[in-house]
């Protein structure tokens, strides 16, 4: 038995007690066996090895909702020659030209840095949204492999766009298409997928519809919408929609 001890204790239980000044938690191997007032919890496990919490807050974890895998390396990053000045401009002379040139050891080790970065500030879910166009084949299951190994869980998905041609946007579908199956396999509890989808702007309507019906139903879709003016310009004048009703139309919502 091992307690975490003084610490804020914040249980986020909305139906119990929901805070405790002087909190400590009691927990054996990966379960959390009692949580309650440190007096009381050390009285009841007089054995138990103490983690001190050095007056800190306990809580449960944090879950990052949306982030990058293909980012993790490029903090602080300055590409010579790149002066965004619109969203447009930031995807193609930054991330873009980063995932292009990303393979399978980068992937590797990109994943391995935000996984660690996780960890340190108390992240133990991620929701990640991954492109690596250098490289796209087993990308997600690499993920898979780093997530597993470092003890977190994930929920994978793999950016589908139009952006780097036909033969790459069939490459990202079908690896979306292959982690959503393995994890309907394995029914591994640290693992999940959705299927992923860049912002609309570059993704066709034939490319939505082979995202569905390669996904046929079997999760939900991780999709970036309107996160730029330029996506919402392109909707309207090459489909006649705004992007939430085009992602309506298709099936998506």
């Amino acid at each position: 038995m091992t307690l975490v001890t003084n610490g804020r204790l914040i249980t986020r239980d909305p139906e119990g007690q929901g805070y405790y000044e002087h909190g400590a938690v009691a927990y054996e191997g990966t379960k959390i066996v009692e949580i309650g007032e440190e007096a009381a919890l050390r009285a009841k496990y007089p054995q138990a090895e103490i983690i001190d919490a050095k007056g800190g807050v306990i809580m449960p974890a944090l879950i990052n909702a949306h982030t990058h895998i293909y980012s993790a390396l490029a903090r602080g990053l300055s590409i010579v020659g790149n002066n965004p000045t619109n969203f447009y401009e930031v995807l193609d002379g930054t991330w873009w030209a980063i995932d292009r040139h990303l393979m399978m050891d980068g992937t590797r080790a990109s994943a391995a840095a935000l996984y660690i970065d996780s960890i340190k500030q108390g992240v133990t879910t991620i929701f990640d949204h991954h492109a690596s166009y250098g490289e796209i084949p087993g990308t997600l299951h690499t993920i898979a492999e780093e997530s597993k190994r470092l003890g977190l869980r994930s929920c994978l998905c793999y950016e589908v766009s139009d952006r780097d041609g036909e033969e790459k946007c069939l490459q990202a579908i079908q690896e979306n298409a292959d982690f959503i199956t393995e994890c309907k396999k394995n029914k591994d509890p640290m693992l999940a997928a959705m299927f992923g989808g860049h912002a609309l702007f570059t993704i066709s309507d034939k490319t939505f519809d082979r995202m569905v019906a390669a996904n046929n139903g079997r999760t939900g879709y991780h999709i970036h919408v309107s996160e730029g003016m330029n996506d919402v310009y392109d909707s309207l004048q090459n489909y006649g929609r705004r992007p939430v009703q085009r992602l309506q139309d298709h099936g998506i919502l």
